[in-house]
């Protein structure tokens, strides 16, 4: 480890938000710009660290002299475990400048946003890392793996057999065929489901949380209040559709599309853990409606371990191919009364949407 950081540590604030918004670009790639059309990398920064209703995010900065050279956020999550919510903080935008790494600063910033985060009554962090800093997390920052992640993907035969052969797309898609392939994979829809497209979410969504949250051994708490800040409020232009059953939501569905390539993300599916119709009705809604705009690819996450809820199962059928190697998850437990034995084999619910990367 080499040494010479001569600036100061600190938690930011919305006067820092400039700052950070220099250095974040470098982490999140060519997609980041189109999370918020129109708005800044401030604009987002402040949507996404101090106006989530559960609480103010603790963001972790080394600075020198007016410039952030590194930085660790935690988001606060509530989480159903069981029976229990309990306060957690989701761990991202881990990010140092290149003329700063190998300093300790990443260490040091993850010690210091735990810290916080149990101060605030916290008793878990957890984070998907990757490949660079799941070996740091686990070796020497007291985090475990407890879950992984298979990313699947669904891409339309037209796009293969264009990369293959050379036949335009257009030809095959005239002739049905990626329909016809999409009505394999999808799984039938029943008539008692009804699926309507939305901008928000309304108080519904907090009945459909209260009958199924104690299904899952893992999940965010989904009321509609948390609903609003992550998918209707966010800079980021989702689609939102719910499933409807006698009057009563049976479930959601939100998706984003990239401008820059023909290819969606299905960022977050619940409902009841065994409402497969439910799950199948939402999943075709969104597919279909992305095919219709020209999407070629779609991705989903889906848990590995453990049981599968209904969601998970559709996506499964629906996007068979599995990237490897799988993504982890890795916590670092806060409270002595928290640890991996409280996590049953019970479904978890995990999605693109739990995370920080949409």
């Amino acid at each position: 480890m080499t040494t010479g950081f001569s600036g100061r540590i600190q938690l930011a604030t919305r006067d820092d938000l400039d700052a950070v918004g220099r250095l974040l670009p470098d982490l999140a790639g060519p997609l980041f710009q189109q999370r918020f059309p129109g708005q800044t990398v401030a604009d987002f920064c402040c949507w996404k660290y101090f106006t989530n209703p559960v609480g103010d995010a603790a963001v972790g900065i080394a600075m020198e002299g007016q410039r952030v050279i590194s930085l660790v956020a935690g988001m606060p999550k509530r989480v159903q475990i069981g029976s229990e919510v309990v306060l957690a903080f989701e761990l991202g935008d881990f990010i140092t400048a290149p003329e700063y790494r190998k300093r300790g600063l990443f260490s040091k910033l993850i010690n210091m946003v735990c810290e916080e985060s149990l101060r605030r009554g916290a008793t878990f962090a957890y984070v998907r890392p990757n490949d660079s800093s799941f070996p740091i997390l686990t070796t020497g920052l007291s985090f475990s793996e407890v879950q992984r992640i298979d990313e699947r993907r669904y891409v339309t035969p037209s796009s293969v057999i264009h990369r293959k052969l050379r036949v335009a797309p257009t030809v095959l898609r005239a002739l049905g065929l990626d329909w016809l392939a999409l009505r394999r994979v999808l799984p039938s829809a029943m008539n008692s489901v009804t699926v309507k497209q939305v901008a928000r979410f309304g108080q519904e969504m907090d009945e459909l949380w209260k009958r199924s949250c104690r299904q899952y051994s893992f999940a965010l708490v989904r009321d509609s209040s948390y609903l609003n800040w992550r998918y209707a409020d966010c800079p980021t232009p989702f689609q939102l559709w719910v499933a409807y059953r006698g009057g009563d939501a049976a479930g959601y569905v939100t998706v984003f599309i990239q401008q820059s390539e023909p290819v969606g993300y299905i960022v977050d599916l619940f409902t009841d853990a065994e409402d497969a119709p439910a799950a199948a009705a939402l999943l075709r809604s969104a597919m279909e409606a992305m095919f219709a705009k020209g999407v070629q690819r779609i991705y989903a996450w889906t848990p590995q371990i453990g049981a599968l809820p209904a969601s998970a199962r559709a996506l499964k059928r629906a996007c068979p191919l599995v990237a490897t190697p799988h993504l982890h998850v890795a916590m670092r437990f806060l409270d002595p009364q928290i640890n991996a034995s409280r996590f049953s084999e019970a479904p978890w619910q995990l999605t693109l949407g739990d995370f920080d990367g949409l």
